[in-house]
């Protein structure tokens, strides 16, 4: 009987330990708003449509950033000077609303973490508005959708 108790005890321990060393699912949410069209070229600067833009401003308004590609870690980012509240202001941890303008089919991703982990956000192109896990906990940016 004291054999199958510690048995049975060992196997209750190494159960815990593996659930605790699984990696927990990332939690993602749709932002499916209409975009505002102010994520392009005559905003930006450069040729195309940034294919994802960020905003200060939950509806779309002030300060603006966009890049064309993909970006691991959003430090050293400011959001676009003299286009409204926020301007020059950090980036990283600092975006309320996003926009898709990829045109290529492929949307675009909100990272909470740096280097494309944890919770996120995204949207199909054409589509933008605000960000729920990644309000104001923005850390990284990607054209596709949650493919980190």
């Amino acid at each position: 009987m004291r054999i199958q108790a510690k048995l049975f005890t060992a196997a209750v321990a190494g159960a815990a330990v593996l659930g605790l060393a699984m990696p927990a699912q990332a939690a993602s949410s749709q932002v499916s708003g209409n975009a505002t069209g102010r994520c392009g070229a005559s905003v930006l600067g450069g040729g195309n449509y940034q294919p994802l833009c960020l905003f200060f401003v939950h509806d779309g308004s002030g300060a603006i950033w966009g890049q064309d590609g993909s970006v691991s870690n959003l430090s050293g980012y400011t959001f676009k000077s003299g286009s409204g509240q926020g301007a020059g202001q950090a980036v990283k941890n600092n975006a309320t609303a996003m926009e898709s303008e990829y045109y290529e089919n492929r949307g675009g991703t909100v990272w909470f973490n740096s280097g494309y982990n944890g919770n996120y956000d995204w949207a199909y192109d054409g589509k933008g508005g605000p960000l729920n896990y990644t309000w104001n906990n923005d850390a990284a940016t990607e054209v596709g959708i949650g493919v980190g």
